[in-house]
């Protein structure tokens, strides 16, 4: 009777779909994990177990990374800090991917600013912002102006997806009164049709922010990708995991030289 080895279980690895997907496929495939261009993970399929990859993929949406590695449906995963803020996990977080580079913001209506006279001190630059010669984006947010907006009126309601977030930023401001709206989507619309005073969202290059004219008044968090990793997994393979860290750590340092 013919006897077979048992092959060595290979770690599974949650990747978000989306605009992290391409980073996060590329800092697998030069760690030495995956083999196969982008279009072979790019697809309806949402498992991927090619016999040449050193560990299987689970291609999911990002809000779900950090479920599927917190019951062990994936062994570690690639998870954006502002996924991990807004829903915190029993996950271990070990490492900063450096990737998918954003933050998490409040903004308000260039409007309201420049319709306030008591928000902002007025000087020649100022007066431009009735005219459109002077760039919303432009405007210097002093902390006077940020206390002024965020108590300019008794109640105050806020649109975002980061209802966790947003609710421990306006309370560490003193802000009690406010109203959060849930949206998933069109964050921006939600100032100019009157639905709400402030925005909290995720921004990149805060091109989306200018065209709608909506000035970033904070910043709440810098927002990278991060490598989590499950518990029970973290015991049970141990060396392997540690391996894998080491491997996207020493990916990450070499990425960040060649940057510079």
């Amino acid at each position: 009777m013919k006897t077979t080895q048992n092959k060595k279980k290979k770690l599974k690895i949650a990747v978000p779909k989306g605009r992290i997907l391409k980073d996060g496929l590329e800092l697998l495939r030069k760690s030495g994990y995956i083999k196969h261009p982008d279009s072979d993970y790019n697809s309806r399929r949402l498992t991927f177990e090619y016999e040449d990859d050193e560990v299987g993929l689970l291609i999911v949406k990002p809000w779900d990374v950090p479920t599927f590695v917190e019951y062990g449906a994936a062994d570690a995963g690639i998870a954006g800090k502002d996924v991990l803020l807004e829903k915190p996990k029993n996950v271990y977080e070990p490492l900063d991917l450096k990737i998918g580079e954003c933050k998490v913001v409040v903004a308000v209506s260039g409007d309201l600013i420049a319709g306030k006279g008591n928000l902002h001190s007025r000087n020649s630059n100022d007066i431009s912002l009735h005219t459109g010669e002077k760039p919303f984006s432009d405007i210097k947010i002093t902390d006077r102006i940020k206390k002024n907006i965020y108590f300019y009126k008794t109640n105050i309601r806020v649109a975002t997806k980061y209802v966790h977030i947003t609710k421990g930023f306006f309370n560490k401001k003193g802000v009690s009164n406010i109203q959060i709206i849930k949206l998933y989507g069109n964050v921006e619309l939600a100032p100019i049709s009157g639905l709400c005073d402030f925005i909290v969202d995720l921004v990149s290059t805060g091109e989306t922010l200018r065209q709608n004219n909506l000035v970033p008044v904070e910043d709440i968090a810098h927002v990278t990708s991060r490598f989590i990793v499950n518990r029970a997994s973290l015991k049970i393979n141990p060396s392997n995991i540690a391996s894998m860290i080491g491997s996207l750590k020493e990916q990450v340092e070499k990425n960040a030289d060649t940057d510079i």
